[in-house]
């Protein structure tokens, strides 16, 4: 396997020293080896500075910033993509990590016609761990705009994030969701691998920004805001259901049937389903 092409893995945390050395770790458990580590650190005020000077100290290819306020983790992200010295790119939540031949994988399917690559993935909850699979293949902006049918990673050459100028930091939420429309929409479709190449943990009690119910409601009225123009008639039916599936508010059967369509059918079957 060629491995001659630099891969730069960054890594946004906060307060989750003990997830991070996890994430780390399954980052230098890759079967694929030519990759560097760059860890943006937010005001942590628990060990995080201390396992990072230990990763540092024992890997040449690791390199952490940290600020000493709050910034948000995509001020983090757009400092990692700046710092990047790889040809591509790709991210990791310091509460995921990753299976061990992702970057492999990866590597051997990407296709430049392609605006990226993203996958499948599993999902732990405390109770479970699911495969998630919705919507492998070939994603067009027609395919995306009814919900993020991609997840919150992908592969990407780092010259595209940056011609972007990387992610919105105006966003309280929502802020995959906007990179990926913004960069299929320059780039064109993306590609989803049917094989989950990591693992999203949804198990453990620490704060995320899913389970801050102000925060999204204020980025999907910002996203929608932002993204509308592209929108016809079906896609704004998808941003309706979208925002009763994140309100506190019960839905309702019947309006969740009249806004189902052929572009949102599986996601409002599940809320049919709970």
């Amino acid at each position: 396997m060629n491995q001659s092409t630099l891969i730069t893995v960054y890594i946004t945390t906060k307060d989750r020293s003990q997830l991070l050395k996890r994430a780390i770790d399954s980052v230098y458990s890759q079967s694929y080896r030519n990759f560097e580590v760059i860890v943006c650190n937010d005001a942590s005020q628990d060990s995080t500075e201390e396992l990072l000077n230990y990763y540092q100290a024992k890997y040449d290819n690791f390199s952490f910033y940290s600020t000493s306020s709050t910034q948000g983790a995509c001020v983090h992200r757009n400092i990692a993509i700046s710092k990047a010295k790889g040809k591509f790119i790709t991210g990791l939540d310091d509460d995921d990590f990753f299976l061990p031949k992702r970057l492999e994988v990866f590597m051997e399917h990407y296709d430049k016609k392609y605006a990226f690559l993203c996958s499948s993935y599993l999902r732990n909850s405390a109770k479970e761990r699911l495969f998630l699979k919705d919507a492998s293949g070939e994603i067009s902006l027609n395919k995306l705009l009814h919900y993020n049918r991609i997840g919150n990673q992908v592969l990407i050459e780092t010259k595209r994030l940056k011609a972007l100028g990387g992610f919105d930091e105006n966003l309280p939420a929502f802020q995959d969701y906007d990179m990926w429309v913004r960069l299929i929409a320059k780039f064109g479709s993306c590609y989803k691998l049917n094989t989950p190449l990591y693992v999203c943990d949804n198990s453990h009690d620490g704060e995320r920004i899913s389970n801050n119910f102000t925060k999204v409601m204020a980025g999907y009225e910002m996203f929608l805001s932002k993204h509308e123009r592209l929108m016809n008639s079906k896609h704004l039916a998808s941003m309706k259901l979208l925002k009763l599936s994140i309100s506190k508010v019960k839905p309702n059967f019947f309006k969740i049937l009249s806004l189902m369509n052929l572009g949102n059918f599986k996601s409002a079957l599940n809320q049919l389903i709970k």
